[in-house]
């Protein structure tokens, strides 16, 4: 399983690695069938999960009362690839999505039998897109959060939403002034990236 694990780990790098800058901060993936290997996930978890760390990749496993759900996190990317498996192992919908946020491009949705029900494209009606908002965060120096963390501190998160009717990206990221630290929220237009508002709160890390 491990061999396994990282063979699909060193495929989706791959790929990443051989798209145009414009596109290299977003991962590709495919619509075929996959399995989950429950067998094996039953011998090695622990406390219904398991973690599989490599030097470029972490990959972690876990169970929950429908199914089983498996998340890819590159350690140089802002973004993992989850897959959500049913009950019998196979593939119930796959897709990427922001480390700390909400799912990206094009999800794929499965039934138990393995068929193709639904492509979701969860960009549509937004057309300031996720490299849009990598590179708006570049710019004014906002953190996000790349590869896996597990109860590592704040981390900048990037939620979609709407407001008035409108499709809005949610930013939250934390400042440091005058040695206080601040919880710092942006909305920004769908459509434009145009700041919308910018609210400011005091944050206690303790």
């Amino acid at each position: 399983m491990r061999k396994l694990v990282i063979f699909i780990w060193l495929s989706i790098f791959m790929q990443c690695q051989t798209q145009n800058i414009e596109e290299s901060t977003i991962l590709q993936l495919n619509n075929k069938v996959e399995k989950f290997d429950v067998l094996t996930f039953q011998k090695r978890k622990k406390n219904n999960s398991y973690l599989i760390k490599t030097e470029d990749c972490t990959v972690k496993s876990f169970s929950y009362k429908n199914g089983f759900v498996e998340y890819f996190y590159p350690q140089n990317l802002y973004f993992n690839l989850g897959k959500n498996f049913h009950k019998n192992g196979i593939i119930k919908d796959k897709g990427i999505s922001f480390n700390e946020g909400s799912a990206i491009g094009i999800w794929y949705h499965y039934n138990e039998e393995g068929s193709l029900i639904k492509e979701e494209d969860t960009d549509s009606g937004y057309l300031f897109k996720p490299r849009d908002i990598v590179k708006y965060c570049e710019k004014n120096n906002i953190k996000l959060s790349k590869g896996y963390h597990e109860r590592d501190g704040y981390q900048t998160s990037v939620y979609k939403n709407e407001l008035d009717g409108k499709k809005v990206w949610l930013l939250s990221y934390i400042i440091s002034l005058n040695k206080q630290e601040k919880e710092v929220k942006i909305t920004l237009d769908g459509q434009t990236g145009k700041v919308i508002k910018r609210e400011e709160f005091p944050y206690d890390s303790y």
